[in-house]
């Protein structure tokens, strides 16, 4: 999902991206004691027709999805905050029930440049790239290329335009 949060003036912006989540924390605590009493229910049920060795399996299933849950859990949390003044563009990313800081980058911009990696579409891009002598970095891995268009547009409207390429080459020097 592709915010806009704060425009203080034509150049200057914030933009929040997100990855959209359908369901709620306290929705996926839900389905995984769902899952974990179906598991442990089944499991208990062979235990006590003597298949007693299904139970540590059961435990492993368990796990996996405690594991699975938290990776799902801690992506979905992730943000990604692009502020945009006049002479910088500063990107932090964080993640987390506490939004523990994952990568702080800032850009100089008048040094910048906006690469698009086009798809299989013309009017949607693969990726989205900010490339200046501070190094290159691509935002937004986790939107649709729909939501990836709405940004390119949000950063054109504050003066920032993209440079659109069918693919990346790697050049040796």
């Amino acid at each position: 999902m592709v915010t806009e949060v704060g425009r203080q003036a034509p150049r200057c912006a914030c933009i929040l991206l997100q990855p959209n989540q359908s369901l709620s924390a306290t929705g996926n605590l839900w389905v995984f004691f769902s899952l974990v009493g179906v598991s442990l229910g089944i499991s208990l049920a062979f235990a006590f027709a003597g298949a007693w060795m299904i139970l540590p399996f059961a435990g492993l299933e368990i796990l996996l999805l405690a594991v699975l849950f938290a990776y799902v859990y801690l992506e979905g949390t992730r943000r990604e905050v692009i502020r945009i003044s006049d002479e910088r563009i500063v990107f932090d990313c964080c993640k987390g029930f506490r939004q523990q800081s994952v990568y702080h980058r800032e850009f100089s911009r008048g040094n910048l440049a906006l690469l698009v990696r086009m798809g299989n579409s013309a009017a949607e891009p693969a990726s989205v790239t900010f490339s200046g002598p501070e190094g290159c970095l691509e935002v937004g891995e986790f939107l649709t290329d729909a939501e990836k268009a709405d940004l390119v547009q949000k950063l054109k409207r504050i003066g920032i335009f993209a440079r659109r390429e069918k693919e990346f080459r790697l050049h040796q020097f």
